[in-house]
């Protein structure tokens, strides 16, 4: 029987025989940020003795340090993660790095592939919107090997790295609780979900109580928000008014926002959980001649230029995503730089605004 070969020892194996964090053994094999000289001296010993012995080409480019930052962002073509983008770059270009870009387009092996091929750049720490979260050994393994991590927009709190989010449950809790006040009664959900971590909404006993299983992503949350605004003021769930969409069918899409607005018992309002769910509703909306808030008011997600741009202009929640960028971009050069406080979830605040295309409802 063949013997198993002996696991080479990790960036983490020499934290743990120094004493230090993966972070710092890191930044003390590679020869870049700021480490003590007593700590460097502690972490190559520990090498030594280990056995520790990182790729050589590895080694070479990070004794030069690559000046270099990775950002892989779910769908850099959305508008939500090209101001995130914008965010980090201003804050790596002060810094006098240079950012490396990528897009996952929400799927993980996108990522995987798009992680992997940063590391072997040797980035001294990346950003990354993930695409699971479910589903982050290659984010784990960039820690493990001194990489520092900051997660945008979603949070995986099993992993131990810098997030910055929002709430989004309370968001959308505030949302469709202004269109409650407003009289609607039927109100329509719309939400873009990912398709292999899709949430499932149930039954939570015989009182009319719902909840929302599956993956927190923010959609998730999202929903949780919606049915939690409508229990608090005890209108029924109608699940004939909630449509799941998916970015990788965009005919579908497009269909599922029209044929929300078709049913015979229409919704008097419709939430979008997201920026690309909002756009759909509009133009279905227009698409099928129906009224803008007379006859189904519309609330979506994200202040972007388009929303001011229409007729009516759309009520909205507003995140602030170059804002979210500029912080992740600041938290990952802390951490390049020393930083080895417990990592810390930035949670923002987000603000709705309520314009032309929400009115009130009496009938």
């Amino acid at each position: 029987m063949e013997q198993a070969r002996p696991r080479r020892p990790t960036v983490s194996d020499v934290a743990r025989q120094a004493g230090v964090s993966v972070a710092t053994a890191g930044r003390a094999l590679g020869g870049y940020g700021y480490v003590g000289e007593e700590t460097r001296e502690r972490v190559r010993a520990s090498a030594r003795e280990l056995g520790y012995s990182p790729n050589v080409v590895a080694r070479s480019m990070r004794s030069g340090s690559t000046r270099s930052i990775g950002f892989v962002g779910s769908d850099i073509a959305n508008p939500y993660f090209a101001e995130a983008m914008r965010g980090i770059c201003d804050v790596a270009y002060r810094e006098g790095y240079q950012p490396i870009l990528s897009n996952s387009d929400e799927r993980l092996d996108h990522e995987q592939r798009a992680v992997r091929t940063l590391l072997d750049k040797q980035v001294e720490g990346l950003v990354v919107a993930p695409a699971s979260v479910t589903s982050f050994d290659h984010l784990a393994s960039a820690l493990d090997r001194g990489v520092p991590v900051v997660l945008l927009d979603r949070d995986l709190p099993k992993l131990d790295c810098d997030s910055v989010v929002i709430d989004n449950e309370h968001a959308a809790f505030t949302a469709v609780s202004r269109l409650l006040s407003l009289g609607h009664q039927r109100i329509g959900l719309l939400a873009q979900v990912n398709a292999t971590e899709r949430p499932e909404i149930r039954p939570a006993g015989g009182d009319g109580q719902w909840i929302v299983t599956g993956a927190d992503r923010p959609s998730t949350e999202r929903v949780r928000g919606y049915l939690r605004a409508l229990a608090a003021r005890q209108v029924p769930v109608l699940m004939d008014a909630i449509t799941w969409i998916t970015a990788d069918h965009p005919d579908q899409a497009d269909a599922a926002a029209r044929g929300l607005l078709r049913s015979p018992a229409r919704p008097t309002a419709v939430f979008a959980t997201d920026n690309e769910s909002t756009r759909r509703i509009f133009l279905a909306a227009k698409s099928e001649g129906i009224s803008v808030p007379g006859q189904v008011s519309l609330l979506g997600f994200d202040d972007l230029d388009w929303t001011v741009m229409v007729e009516p202009q759309l009520s909205v929640v507003a995140q602030r995503p170059r804002e979210m960028g500029r912080i992740a971009g600041e938290r990952l050069f802390a951490r390049i730089k020393g930083d080895e406080q417990p990592k810390r979830r930035i949670v923002l605040p987000t603000e709705l605004l309520i314009r032309a295309s929400t009115g009130g409802w009496n009938q």
